[in-house]
């Protein structure tokens, strides 16, 4: 199986927001680099095109989808980490209000939920079951599409690569960029991250 992940494109939230489970729209830059990155599709159409269910990431998958003709499929277990009660409030604000709470997470977020949300080992579990089931259901020739969020792809890629969860933050996802895995004979490979455009196959 050859698993393409994509973040999404930027959205209309203002810079410094604290974003996660916050149901915001692609902005017309983040649509514009989305379609940039579509059209330097390299090699077959993917046979499935997954997606998480928030809005930025499904709009970012309709453009593929558009260009493959198939239907993308949501699934809420490629959601960005969620951030609970401070969703959708400034960084600033929550470090300055919020401090102490914030400080505690802040220095134990692998395995600390954000209060009324998800640490990133909850990341790590619901994107793991993902992963599982789509080996489960996919062939060693089949491609694969997921449209998701830098969380999310982070913790794919630290399933991919055997690397601890305290190690995620090392990977930079840029806004509609792509990552590969590979999965052959029950081994993962990662063949690219944060590319601005697809790599043929080597």
């Amino acid at each position: 199986m050859d698993l393409i992940l994509i973040r999404h494109g930027d959205s209309e939230a203002a810079s410094g927001l604290c974003i996660g489970q916050t149901d915001v729209a692609l902005s017309s830059a983040g649509f514009l680099a989305i379609q940039r990155l579509a059209a330097h599709w390299q090699g077959e159409a993917p046979r499935f095109l997954f997606t998480s269910d928030l809005r930025r990431a499904q709009q970012s998958a309709q453009v593929f989808a558009a260009r493959f003709a198939i239907e993308p499929l949501a699934d809420p277990r490629l959601r960005e980490v969620d951030l609970g009660e401070w969703d959708g409030q400034r960084w600033d604000a929550i470090a300055k209000h919020d401090a102490a709470r914030y400080r505690h997470w802040a220095d134990n977020w692998v395995i600390q939920e954000a209060p009324g949300g998800e640490s990133f080992s909850d990341v790590m579990r619901r994107t793991g079951a993902w992963l599982a089931a789509l080996l489960g259901s996919t062939g060693d020739n089949d491609g694969v599409l997921a449209v998701a969020h830098a969380g999310s792809i982070r913790a794919l890629l630290c399933h991919a690569l055997g690397l601890p969860p305290a190690r995620a933050f090392a990977l930079q996802l840029g806004h509609a960029r792509a990552s590969r895995i590979r999965y052959r004979m029950g081994q993962f490979e990662v063949s690219y991250t944060n590319a601005s455009r697809f790599e043929e196959d080597q």
